[in-house]
């Protein structure tokens, strides 16, 4: 359709608000059958369209699975696979996988069982591969939150962040909440890359248009949260500083923003409230990689994590179940506000002594030192090692693409930890 071609090249160079609400138009316009039917020709397009209805969004983002994933059985059964495209196999199955079933009627009118696909607003199969996940309903939610996942995540290992928002809406109140991995970037992968803000720099624009996007498909009561954990912390600060649109943000485990952002002032854009988190011996936010950590901003809201069922520690614990940090968390998705709970302000100094020695101070020079760059080449060099242990075999691979067929249990490779 011409029309199509003509609104994705003009609306790329509009601002996001314009460009999102001009595709949400002309997809309102159509008659359903007619809109539907663009989905299905043109999936590559309409697929990753911001603004355009999430149905359709989900049924080309299917699509595009499908075939994507028939093109890859189709290697290994040639025997043609390379061992990477044997583990993209795997994880394509898996994402095919139907969440749940529901009863319909069919047209005789007997009692049947329908599957409910998962629902997803971006798939890119190639590469390191990115995805935007939605559970819920997006379009008649109280609450909306968008988690944006760290480092160490790519298609195979965001698994994991679909988890978390699982259990997140749970926490919120699945009944009025839908939430969202966005995975609509190329996240760092090992500690070299993380060490950039190259990855952050180019997705921050990405995640400005689709929370844009977000603004004209869900209710207009509806309230968003952007949630950024370890380096997807530094993508929701740097989108925040180009004036992302969100009710409220939470950072946790953040890396730091930018040397030059001291104050939740400076980067909280007006009419969005900040709040952040940062555990005990959370290495990463000690390290201050990319800049200040925000939990240590005078004018931040920093949230309790430990109550007295849960004490957690380190970098990888923000979403354990019951503890004050996965509460609150909960709290601020559903706008229980006055409801959440206030740490105290201690120092990266004060939650790392040991035996009267702090270790914060002198990590946070070692990771500007010189010495960083070769020790996160020794650590990516021995990631990179498991990796390839762990490839999955050809009949893996051809076992993962029966499940479809016959509903068995797909092969899964063991992760490496994703943030």
């Amino acid at each position: 359709m011409i029309e199509l071609d003509q609104l994705i090249l003009r609306t790329q160079r509009l601002p996001d608000e314009v460009a999102v609400r001009e595709v949400n138009d002309f997809f309102r316009s159509l008659p359903e059958a007619t809109a539907r039917a663009l989905a299905e020709s043109r999936p590559e397009q309409v697929g990753p369209l911001e603004g355009a209805p999430p149905q359709l969004r989900y049924r080309a983002n299917h699509l595009i699975l499908v075939a994507a994933q028939q093109r890859l059985h189709a290697l290994v059964e040639s025997r043609q696979a390379t061992p990477e495209q044997r583990r993209r196999l795997v994880t394509l199955t898996e994402m095919l996988k139907p969440i749940s079933t529901r009863l319909d009627v069919d047209a005789d009118g007997n009692r049947i069982e329908v599957p409910e696909p998962r629902q997803f607003l971006l798939v890119d199969p190639e590469g390191q591969g990115r995805m935007i996940e939605v559970q819920g309903d997006l379009e008649r939610a109280e609450n909306v939150a968008v988690l944006v996942p760290g480092m160490n995540n790519d298609l195979e290992r965001v698994r994991s962040q679909s988890v978390r928002a699982k259990e997140l809406r749970e926490q919120a109140n699945p009944r009025k909440t839908a939430t969202v991995v966005w995975l609509g970037y190329h996240a760092p992968i090992g500690l070299t890359a993380g060490r950039s803000t190259e990855s952050s720099r180019a997705a921050a624009p990405q995640l400005c248009r689709f929370q844009a996007g977000l603004d004209v498909v869900k209710a207009p009561y509806s309230k968003s949260t952007l949630i950024g954990n370890s380096y997807g912390a530094q993508v929701v600060g740097r989108a925040m500083m180009a004036g992302v649109r969100a009710d409220r943000v939470i950072l946790t485990g953040s890396p730091g923003v930018d040397p030059s952002i001291h104050s939740a002032a400076q980067l909280t854009p007006p009419g969005t409230l900040l709040f952040v988190a940062r555990t005990r011996g959370d290495y990463v936010s000690y390290a201050e990689q990319h800049g200040p950590d925000p939990a240590g901003f005078a004018d931040v809201f920093r949230f309790e994590t430990d109550n007295e069922s849960v004490s957690i520690t380190g970098h990888m614990s923000y979403f354990e179940k019951n503890s004050e940090s996965m509460i609150n968390i909960g709290r601020i998705i559903r706008g229980d506000l006055d409801a959440v709970t206030r740490a105290a302000n201690t120092t990266p100094e004060q939650e790392s002594r040991v035996l009267g020695v702090s270790w914060a101070g002198p990590l946070r020079t070692l990771a500007h030192s010189d010495a960083a760059a070769p020790i996160s080449k020794v650590f990516d060099g021995l990631a990179t090692l498991r990796t390839i242990s762990t490839t999955p075999s050809r009949s893996q691979a051809l076992d993962g693409a029966r499940q479809r067929r016959d509903g068995s249990t797909t092969a899964r490779t063991p992760e490496g930890p994703a943030r």
